[in-house]
C-alpha cells in the first residue's frame, strides 16, 4: 500500500480491486484509517448538503457479503503488517457512501473486524462506526451497537443541528430531531458516544448565532438527560461537496464555536478546520 498517495482531501472509496475497503488519511483519526463502505448502491437516508457522494449516479443494488469484507480486511491488514515501514493503523471505520447502520449485517461485520484485528496483532486498534443515529431504535441497529461495545469500539454520531428546520436544511431529511436525541441517548447507554458536528458556510454565510445557540441547547439537553458523551468533534468541509455553495468555515470561527460548546455544554471538543 502506498500511503504517500493518500491524503485528507481524497477519500475515494475505490482502492485496487477491493469492494468494501478503502484506506484514507483521516483528520479525525489522526492518521491512517481503514475505511469500510457497506453502502454499495450509494443510497443514504440523509442527503447532506456537504456530502461529496454523487447520489444521482445509478448504482446497482447489492447485498453485503460479510465474508468477502472479512477477506479484504485481512488482506490489507496483512499487507500493512508485513511492511516494516508500514504506517500505524489508527482504526477500522465503517462509514462509506451511506449510513452503515442501515445495513442489517453490520453486527456480523463488526465482529469479523474485531476478530481479524486481534488475530493479526492489531488488538489495540479500535473499530469505529460513523452513524447518523437514525437506526439506533431498530433491532439491527441495537445489535450492531452491542457488538461494537463488546469489541471495545467507538460510535461517532452525527449531530449537525439543534432544531428541525436546520437539520432538514443541512441533512436533507425529515427525520424528527426529537427521535434523534432519544436515539443518541439510547446509544450512549450501550457505549459512550462521540458527537460529530459539521459547521460550514452556506452561500458565504457562517452559522447564525441562533443556529449555534440551538445546537448547544441540544447538547445540554442530552447531557441533562444522562447521555454519556466522550467528546464533540467540531469540523468543517475538507473535500469538495456536490453543492458548490458549501464552503469551509475558517479556523477562528470554528474555534469560537468549540469554545462555546466546552464552556456552555461542559463537553470536551476537538476541532478539525
Amino acid at each position: 500500500m502506498q500511503s504517500s498517495q493518500l491524503s485528507t482531501v481524497d477519500h475515494s472509496r475505490a482502492y485496487g480491486r477491493f469492494t468494501y475497503i478503502y484506506p484514507v488519511i483521516s483528520r479525525r483519526s489522526h492518521g491512517l484509517s481503514i475505511g469500510v463502505n457497506l453502502s454499495l448502491d450509494n443510497r443514504c437516508n440523509y442527503n447532506c448538503v456537504y456530502c461529496e457522494v454523487d447520489r444521482n449516479t445509478s448504482v446497482q443494488r447489492a447485498e453485503v457479503d460479510p465474508d468477502a469484507f472479512g477477506r479484504e480486511l485481512f488482506q490489507i491488514l496483512s499487507d500493512i503488517k508485513s511492511d516494516p515501514h508500514g504506517p500505524e493503523v489508527k482504526d477500522v471505520t465503517f462509514a462509506g457512501n451511506g449510513e452503515p447502520m442501515a445495513v442489517r449485517c453490520l453486527d456480523r461485520c463488526i465482529e469479523l473486524a474485531a476478530r481479524i484485528l486481534s488475530a493479526l496483532g492489531f488488538a489495540d486498534t479500535p473499530v469505529v462506526v460513523i452513524t447518523n443515529g437514525t437506526y439506533v431504535h431498530r433491532s439491527w441497529g441495537r445489535r450492531a451497537l452491542t457488538r461494537l461495545a463488546a469489541a471495545g469500539g467507538q460510535a461517532w454520531v452525527k449531530l449537525d443541528a439543534g432544531d428541525q428546520h436546520r437539520m432538514t436544511r443541512t441533512n436533507g431529511t425529515e427525520f424528527p430531531i426529537e427521535r434523534l436525541e432519544e436515539n443518541i441517548l439510547d446509544a450512549s447507554r450501550i457505549l459512550p458516544v462521540t458527537i460529530q458536528s459539521m459547521f460550514m458556510k452556506c452561500w458565504g454565510k457562517p452559522p447564525s448565532p441562533k443556529d449555534v445557540d440551538q445546537y448547544i441547547c441540544c447538547l445540554k439537553r442530552l447531557a441533562a438527560s444522562g447521555a454519556v458523551i466522550r467528546n464533540v468533534q467540531a469540523y468543517t468541509v475538507a473535500r469538495q461537496p456536490r453543492s458548490s455553495h458549501i464552503t469551509p468555515l475558517d479556523g477562528t470561527a470554528l474555534e469560537l464555536i468549540a469554545s462555546r460548546i466546552q464552556g456552555e455544554a461542559g463537553l470536551p471538543v476537538e476541532t478539525f478546520a
